[in-house]
Protein backbone atom coordinates (compact mmCIF):
# COMPACT_ATOMS: atom_id res chain seq x y z
CA UNK A 1 0.00 0.00 0.00
CA UNK A 2 2.78 2.28 0.89
CA UNK A 3 4.15 2.36 -3.00
CA UNK A 4 0.74 2.78 -3.91
CA UNK A 5 0.46 5.86 -2.35
CA UNK A 6 3.57 7.10 -3.14
CA UNK A 7 2.06 6.42 -6.85
CA UNK A 8 -0.63 8.62 -5.97
CA UNK A 9 1.63 11.93 -4.45
CA UNK A 10 3.42 11.25 -7.78
CA UNK A 11 0.80 11.90 -10.10
CA UNK A 12 -0.99 14.38 -7.89
CA UNK A 13 1.90 16.48 -8.32
CA UNK A 14 2.95 15.65 -11.88
CA UNK A 15 -0.83 16.97 -12.52
CA UNK A 16 -0.43 20.36 -10.76
CA UNK A 17 2.62 21.03 -12.36
CA UNK A 18 1.01 19.96 -15.73
CA UNK A 19 -2.09 21.76 -15.74
CA UNK A 20 -0.44 25.00 -13.88
CA UNK A 21 2.23 25.04 -17.10
CA UNK A 22 -0.19 24.18 -19.82
CA UNK A 23 -3.18 26.34 -18.49
CA UNK A 24 -1.58 29.42 -18.33
CA UNK A 25 -0.33 31.62 -20.93
CA UNK A 26 2.92 30.22 -20.86
CA UNK A 27 2.23 27.72 -22.53
CA UNK A 28 2.42 29.57 -25.71
CA UNK A 29 1.17 27.52 -28.80
CA UNK A 30 0.27 24.31 -27.11
CA UNK A 31 -2.68 25.84 -24.58
CA UNK A 32 -5.10 25.79 -27.63
CA UNK A 33 -4.12 22.00 -27.66
CA UNK A 34 -3.70 21.67 -23.98
CA UNK A 35 -7.33 22.76 -23.83
CA UNK A 36 -9.03 20.64 -25.71
CA UNK A 37 -6.92 17.16 -24.13
CA UNK A 38 -7.95 19.24 -20.92
CA UNK A 39 -11.47 19.07 -22.21
CA UNK A 40 -11.65 15.26 -21.98
CA UNK A 41 -10.33 14.91 -19.20
CA UNK A 42 -12.88 17.16 -17.65
CA UNK A 43 -15.26 14.64 -18.50
CA UNK A 44 -13.25 11.66 -16.90
CA UNK A 45 -13.24 13.66 -13.28
CA UNK A 46 -16.33 14.62 -13.23
CA UNK A 47 -17.83 11.27 -13.93
CA UNK A 48 -15.53 9.37 -11.31
CA UNK A 49 -17.30 12.38 -8.97
CA UNK A 50 -20.39 11.20 -10.11
CA UNK A 51 -19.59 7.35 -10.02
CA UNK A 52 -18.12 7.08 -6.87
CA UNK A 53 -21.09 9.39 -5.15
CA UNK A 54 -23.49 7.01 -6.17
CA UNK A 55 -21.56 4.04 -4.85
CA UNK A 56 -21.34 6.36 -1.33
CA UNK A 57 -24.34 6.69 -1.16
CA UNK A 58 -25.05 10.12 -2.31
CA UNK A 59 -27.07 10.63 -5.28
CA UNK A 60 -26.09 13.50 -7.10
CA UNK A 61 -28.63 16.23 -7.56
CA UNK A 62 -27.00 16.99 -11.48
CA UNK A 63 -23.47 16.77 -13.05
CA UNK A 64 -22.45 19.59 -15.87
CA UNK A 65 -19.58 19.59 -18.22
CA UNK A 66 -18.72 23.12 -19.50
CA UNK A 67 -16.41 24.29 -22.27
CA UNK A 68 -16.65 27.89 -22.21
CA UNK A 69 -16.65 30.67 -18.65
CA UNK A 70 -19.76 31.39 -18.03
CA UNK A 71 -18.55 35.10 -16.76
CA UNK A 72 -16.03 35.71 -18.77
CA UNK A 73 -16.76 33.82 -22.07
CA UNK A 74 -13.13 32.65 -22.37
CA UNK A 75 -12.16 29.42 -23.09
CA UNK A 76 -12.04 27.24 -19.76
CA UNK A 77 -13.13 23.37 -19.64
CA UNK A 78 -14.79 22.79 -16.19
CA UNK A 79 -17.78 20.51 -14.40
CA UNK A 80 -19.19 19.93 -11.49
CA UNK A 81 -21.21 17.82 -9.52
CA UNK A 82 -24.09 19.35 -7.00
CA UNK A 83 -25.74 17.16 -4.62
CA UNK A 84 -29.37 17.75 -3.18
CA UNK A 85 -27.99 17.78 0.29
CA UNK A 86 -23.96 18.09 1.50
CA UNK A 87 -22.11 14.57 2.13
CA UNK A 88 -20.85 13.90 5.24
CA UNK A 89 -16.73 14.16 5.66
CA UNK A 90 -15.92 10.97 4.84
CA UNK A 91 -18.66 10.80 1.60
CA UNK A 92 -16.64 14.23 0.77
CA UNK A 93 -12.95 12.58 1.08
CA UNK A 94 -14.29 9.53 -0.86
CA UNK A 95 -16.07 11.93 -4.14
CA UNK A 96 -13.19 14.56 -4.08
CA UNK A 97 -10.28 12.49 -4.55
CA UNK A 98 -12.06 9.76 -6.78
CA UNK A 99 -10.42 11.60 -10.30
CA UNK A 100 -6.90 11.22 -8.28
CA UNK A 101 -7.29 7.27 -7.39
CA UNK A 102 -9.11 6.26 -10.73
CA UNK A 103 -6.78 8.41 -13.07
CA UNK A 104 -3.74 7.09 -11.98
CA UNK A 105 -4.67 3.18 -12.15
CA UNK A 106 -5.98 4.06 -15.73
CA UNK A 107 -2.36 6.18 -16.27
CA UNK A 108 -0.62 2.58 -15.11
CA UNK A 109 -2.96 0.50 -17.58
CA UNK A 110 -2.52 3.03 -20.86
CA UNK A 111 1.01 3.36 -19.96
CA UNK A 112 2.50 0.11 -19.66
CA UNK A 113 -0.91 -2.34 -20.86
CA UNK A 114 -1.48 0.03 -24.19
CA UNK A 115 1.40 1.70 -24.98
CA UNK A 116 3.88 -0.16 -24.38
CA UNK A 117 2.44 -3.49 -25.66
CA UNK A 118 3.09 -5.27 -28.95
CA UNK A 119 -0.13 -6.00 -29.69
CA UNK A 120 -1.53 -2.85 -30.49
CA UNK A 121 -1.59 -0.76 -33.25
CA UNK A 122 0.14 2.70 -33.27
CA UNK A 123 -3.31 4.44 -34.06
CA UNK A 124 -4.77 2.55 -30.70
CA UNK A 125 -0.83 3.89 -28.91
CA UNK A 126 -1.57 7.61 -30.25
CA UNK A 127 -5.16 7.74 -28.79
CA UNK A 128 -3.83 6.27 -25.79
CA UNK A 129 -1.25 8.76 -25.34
CA UNK A 130 -3.62 11.55 -25.85
CA UNK A 131 -6.19 10.24 -23.63
CA UNK A 132 -3.11 9.72 -20.97
CA UNK A 133 -2.07 13.09 -21.16
CA UNK A 134 -5.78 14.13 -20.12
CA UNK A 135 -6.21 12.36 -17.32
CA UNK A 136 -2.54 13.68 -16.45
CA UNK A 137 -3.74 17.41 -16.66
CA UNK A 138 -7.10 16.95 -14.61
CA UNK A 139 -6.48 13.87 -11.87
CA UNK A 140 -5.34 16.49 -9.05
CA UNK A 141 -8.37 17.27 -6.80
CA UNK A 142 -9.49 21.03 -8.16
CA UNK A 143 -10.06 23.84 -5.20
CA UNK A 144 -13.43 23.25 -5.14
CA UNK A 145 -12.83 19.47 -4.03
CA UNK A 146 -10.56 20.51 -1.02
CA UNK A 147 -13.13 23.49 -0.46
CA UNK A 148 -15.55 20.68 -0.72
CA UNK A 149 -13.89 18.47 2.23
CA UNK A 150 -12.92 21.24 4.54
CA UNK A 151 -16.82 22.43 4.69
CA UNK A 152 -18.00 18.95 4.93
CA UNK A 153 -15.70 18.79 8.25
CA UNK A 154 -17.42 22.26 9.76
CA UNK A 155 -20.71 21.35 9.24
CA UNK A 156 -20.62 18.34 11.84
CA UNK A 157 -17.07 18.08 13.57
CA UNK A 158 -18.24 15.76 16.10
CA UNK A 159 -19.93 12.80 13.24
CA UNK A 160 -16.68 13.91 11.37
CA UNK A 161 -14.24 13.21 14.48
CA UNK A 162 -15.81 10.01 14.85
CA UNK A 163 -16.00 8.89 10.97
CA UNK A 164 -12.27 9.58 11.38
CA UNK A 165 -11.90 7.08 14.53
CA UNK A 166 -13.43 4.55 12.64
CA UNK A 167 -11.35 4.63 9.99
CA UNK A 168 -8.10 4.52 12.05
CA UNK A 169 -9.62 1.36 13.86
CA UNK A 170 -10.21 -0.28 10.88
CA UNK A 171 -6.90 -0.13 9.74
CA UNK A 172 -5.56 -1.33 12.83
CA UNK A 173 -8.11 -3.88 13.08
CA UNK A 174 -6.98 -4.79 9.53
CA UNK A 175 -3.41 -4.59 10.02
CA UNK A 176 -3.56 -7.04 12.96
CA UNK A 177 -5.20 -9.67 11.49
CA UNK A 178 -2.78 -9.51 8.07
CA UNK A 179 -0.02 -9.64 10.53
CA UNK A 180 -1.16 -13.02 12.42
CA UNK A 181 -2.52 -14.68 9.77
CA UNK A 182 0.42 -13.45 7.45
CA UNK A 183 -2.35 -13.05 4.44
CA UNK A 184 -1.16 -11.05 1.25
CA UNK A 185 -3.62 -9.71 -0.82
CA UNK A 186 -2.62 -9.47 -4.76
CA UNK A 187 -4.13 -6.65 -5.00
CA UNK A 188 -3.86 -3.09 -3.08
CA UNK A 189 -7.43 -2.99 -3.92
CA UNK A 190 -8.68 -5.56 -2.06
CA UNK A 191 -7.28 -3.93 1.13
CA UNK A 192 -9.24 -0.85 0.59
CA UNK A 193 -12.26 -3.55 0.28
CA UNK A 194 -11.18 -5.01 3.83
CA UNK A 195 -11.08 -1.60 5.49
CA UNK A 196 -14.34 -0.50 4.12
CA UNK A 197 -15.84 -3.91 5.27
CA UNK A 198 -14.47 -3.70 8.59
CA UNK A 199 -15.80 0.04 9.02
CA UNK A 200 -19.63 -1.01 7.95
CA UNK A 201 -19.52 -3.78 10.57
CA UNK A 202 -17.87 -1.48 13.34
CA UNK A 203 -20.44 1.29 12.30
CA UNK A 204 -23.57 -1.01 12.53
CA UNK A 205 -22.77 -2.67 15.39
CA UNK A 206 -21.93 0.67 17.47
CA UNK A 207 -25.32 1.39 16.02
CA UNK A 208 -27.01 -1.88 16.86
CA UNK A 209 -25.65 -1.45 20.77
CA UNK A 210 -26.68 2.01 20.80
CA UNK A 211 -30.22 1.04 20.01
CA UNK A 212 -30.14 -1.91 22.69
CA UNK A 213 -29.02 0.60 25.28
CA UNK A 214 -32.27 2.88 24.90
CA UNK A 215 -34.58 0.49 24.37
CA UNK A 216 -33.71 -1.30 27.79
CA UNK A 217 -33.34 1.98 29.27
CA UNK A 218 -36.86 3.21 28.44
CA UNK A 219 -38.55 -0.17 29.15
CA UNK A 220 -36.69 0.32 33.26
CA UNK A 221 -38.26 3.66 33.02
CA UNK A 222 -41.83 3.17 35.17
CA UNK A 223 -44.75 4.31 33.05
CA UNK A 224 -46.31 7.61 34.36
CA UNK A 225 -49.90 6.76 35.12
CA UNK A 226 -52.52 10.24 34.96
CA UNK A 227 -55.50 10.02 36.66
CA UNK A 228 -58.09 12.34 34.91
CA UNK A 229 -60.08 13.26 37.78
CA UNK A 230 -61.79 16.21 36.48
CA UNK A 231 -65.12 16.20 35.24
CA UNK A 232 -66.52 18.61 32.10
CA UNK A 233 -69.01 21.00 33.75
CA UNK A 234 -72.07 21.50 31.64
CA UNK A 235 -72.23 25.33 30.59
CA UNK A 236 -75.33 26.31 29.35
CA UNK A 237 -75.57 28.02 25.85
CA UNK A 238 -77.38 31.23 25.87
CA UNK A 239 -80.24 31.29 23.66
CA UNK A 240 -79.53 35.56 22.44
CA UNK A 241 -75.87 34.58 21.42
CA UNK A 242 -77.53 31.43 19.28
CA UNK A 243 -79.85 33.96 17.23
CA UNK A 244 -76.97 36.26 16.52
Amino acid sequence: MLDELLLFIGVYIISLGMSGFLMSDRAGVLKPIALRIFFIGVLFHEVAHYGISLVSGKIPEKISIKWRHEEYGVRYPHGSVKHFKPPSFLQAVLISFAPLYLSTWLIFFLWFGVIFSPFYDPIIKTISIFFLFSLLLTASPSSQDIVLIGNAFKTDQKNSLYQILLIVCSSLILLSFLTITQIVFLLDFFYYIAIAGIYLSLKFSILGIRRLIISLQNHKKPQKISLNLSRKRYKPINPRRENE
